[in-house]
């Protein structure tokens, strides 16, 4: 299988002026990689009312299609990877898992958002404070906890095994409404698992309210997402080698910062990418962005390819800036 590199984040869904600016960002790794490569494959997510975006994103669907997962939007198991990798998962079995995230739900305007969980910046103690506030809640319910890193937690249950939940990176910055679960058919808001999830979130949501670790927080912890459901499903395929260096910027619709770390991805990350091209090792290349992927070979360009890129070279503004999901 050719090597693999995945970049979320780095396509660029462009509103205004941005296209022309990225024409002549000095990524000049970039701009030989695509002189050279072949893009293979485009895939543009399908509008899905009310929420006009798939609840996995495409960096996450692309991941779980070259590692071998059966890619079903919102139930790719993410949380029982993480779990295999703690060894509290081992075999497939029925037994589902998720990602519990304590998060911040920021109140504005009757519009309810959900801030990115690493400006909480949490630590190990309050961590484990929480973790012993809440954990019987859950276990009360059938579902265990268990810690994973601070501010997220593994949560164990066969009511998690097959329940469709929004990726946080799908969520960060936007109205929660249309992603919460249970929010995407009439089925799912009245099945158990979501009925008691809702409940939950309800009673943590009155816990955290009070409770003493917020006192002297200026970001409150309010909340908790849960996504990365499934049950455990071993990889068949190597996994690819996964790039975050954009991730930060472009949730925070920091334009500037996320040409920055560009740059930084064009020179770590590219430049070696085209040195083992040259030494004749096949290399693919997938850019992610929030709702298109674009998947780019190392094979020999065709013909029509090299006058194409002599007469007419493509430029970076058609590579990186794409156009807005409409409905």
């Amino acid at each position: 299988m050719t090597p693999t590199t995945l970049i979320p984040f780095s396509l660029w869904t462009a509103h205004g002026p941005e296209s022309s600016v990225l024409s002549k960002a000095d990524l000049p790794h970039l701009r030989t990689w695509i002189a050279q490569a072949q893009r293979v494959e485009v895939q543009v997510d399908e509008v899905i009312e009310p929420l006009l975006a798939t609840l996995s994103p495409p960096h996450e669907r692309a991941w779980a299609h070259a590692v071998g997962w059966p890619v079903v939007d919102g139930c790719l198991p993410w949380a029982a990877h993480a779990a295999t990798q703690q060894g509290l998962a081992s075999v497939p079995t029925q037994e589902g898992w998720a990602f519990i995230t304590l998060c911040n739900w920021h109140v504005s305007n009757g519009q309810v958002t959900l801030g990115d969980p690493a400006f909480l910046q949490l630590d190990e103690a309050t961590d484990a404070v929480l973790l012993k506030a809440m954990q019987s809640f859950f276990a009360e319910d059938g579902i265990a906890l268990h810690p994973h890193k601070p501010g997220q937690w593994l949560a164990q249950s066969p009511l998690l095994a097959d329940l469709p939940t929004a990726s946080v990176d799908r969520v960060i910055g936007r109205n929660i409404d249309p992603w919460l679960v249970g929010s995407h058919t009439l089925a799912e808001l009245l099945s158990p698992a979501v009925k008691l999830l809702r409940r939950l979130q309800n009673e943590m949501q009155m816990l955290l309210y009070t409770h003493p670790v917020n006192d002297a927080r200026s970001l409150t912890i309010n909340s908790f997402w849960v996504h990365g459901t499934g049950p455990y499903t071993p990889l068949s395929r190597t996994a690819p080698a996964l790039v975050n260096t954009l991730r930060s910027s472009a949730l925070q619709q920091d334009f500037v910062g996320w040409l920055d770390a560009w740059q930084q991805v064009d020179a770590e990350v590219i430049a070696p990418l085209l040195a083992r091209v040259a030494a004749g090792e096949p290399q693919r290349l997938v850019l992610c962005g929030e709702h298109e992927c674009h998947v780019y070979d190392s094979a020999a360009p065709s013909l029509w390819q090299r006058v194409r890129n002599r007469f007419a070279p493509t430029t970076l503004d058609t590579v990186l800036a794409v156009a807005p999901l409409k409905d």
